[in-house]
């Protein structure tokens, strides 16, 4: 499968007004409101618990419970939530979601109404992950527990939920981690996990490169608040990374998923849904990872949002401009067209 590019999606130009507008207003939200980096970490995590950041607060649902994943520490585990279909139906499918947050900010409960809508849609299991965050456990905490989820669920998905572990997906930091954890399982030497096919992944805005690729660059000059800036990401980088971390790093697979050797994985990549704004300073992260993917042999669906910027699934699909109901869309397409496949 191939992908066609049309240079007018990209043309600030032709944004229309109420992209225009709402964008404006994140700007102004994401300029004036406290930096994490400056206030610390859990108190910007309360913050924005309460709505006080450019991003909505989460909803938090009670029909999402409450359980926990043994990690690789037998003195700890991973917390997590389950949603199920609201109409008794029996799932289909396992997906297991992690979120986005810089690797910094958010848990199992950021997302609990879009998990709960594709639960209810597509009659599947949604698991969201608690992984452990930055900058107090920095890497590898975060994608060790989202590999240990993920082992687990491989092993337990089908009698735990009746439904097999078929996809897994995130946003921003959770599209990062989804793709380390799916090379993860694919390079293992156990065979029971790196012989699991997965149906789908969904890669919304992720970051696939910790070396800043030239999007990042290129928009903090013509829009340096636009929910990202560059200094708010490499302070994110710094805490992911920890002390002391080298340029090396950035070049390693292990860290940045973009030069991994997919090359080497034909055949095995499962199909991969890439979606991005126009307007994120992460754009050049699903234009380069979507390639590698088709390169590879992999297939993969690309939806380009016009407009749209860094987070903008989070939004209510209700206002304009946002992008979101565009990416509740083509998420729905993939589902389908996967599921039924």
């Amino acid at each position: 499968m191939a992908f066609t590019i049309d240079p007018s999606t990209f043309d600030p130009a032709t944004l229309g007004p109420e992209s225009r507008e709402f964008n404006a207003k994140l700007s102004a939200i994401t300029a004036s409101q406290p930096k994490w980096y400056e206030i610390g970490a859990e108190a910007y995590r309360k913050l924005r618990a309460e709505g006080g950041t450019a991003l909505p607060p989460p909803i938090v649902l009670d029909s999402g419970i409450a359980f926990e994943i043994p990690s690789r520490d037998p003195s700890r585990k991973v917390p997590c939530r389950v949603f199920k279909p609201q109409n008794g139906e029996a799932p289909r499918a396992v997906f297991m979601h992690i979120h986005g947050g810089g690797w910094v900010l958010g848990n199992e409960s950021s997302q609990d109404v879009k998990l709960q809508r594709l639960a209810d849609i597509h009659s599947i299991a949604c698991i969201s992950v608690g992984y452990r965050l930055a900058p107090e456990h920095p890497f590898p905490a975060g994608p060790e527990d989202c590999f240990d989820v993920a082992e687990w669920l491989v092993r337990h998905a089908q009698e735990r939920f009746q439904a097999p572990f078929a996809f897994m997906g995130g946003e921003s930091a959770g599209g990062h981690l989804t793709a380390l954890t799916t090379l993860h399982l694919l390079q293992h030497n156990d065979p029971v996990y790196s012989g699991h096919r997965l149906r789908g992944l969904i890669l919304h805005y992720g970051c696939f490169s910790l070396r800043w690729l030239p999007s990042v660059y290129s928009f903090a000059k013509r829009e340096p608040h636009l929910v990202l800036s560059l200094e708010t990401m490499t302070e994110f980088q710094n805490a992911f990374l920890g002390k002391g971390w080298t340029q090396e790093m950035l070049d390693d697979p292990n860290v940045s998923p973009l030069y991994a050797d997919l090359p080497s994985l034909r055949h095995k990549l499962p199909p991969a849904l890439f979606t991005c704004g126009t307007e994120d300073y992460l754009l050049d992260d699903t234009l380069f990872m979507s390639s590698r993917w088709l390169s590879a042999g992999a297939e993969a669906v690309v939806a380009i949002v016009k407009g749209a910027a860094h987070g903008y699934t989070t939004f209510d699909p209700a206002i304009k401009g946002s992008g979101s109901q565009e990416g509740d869309r083509v998420t729905d397409e993939f589902f389908k067209d996967k599921l039924s496949s």
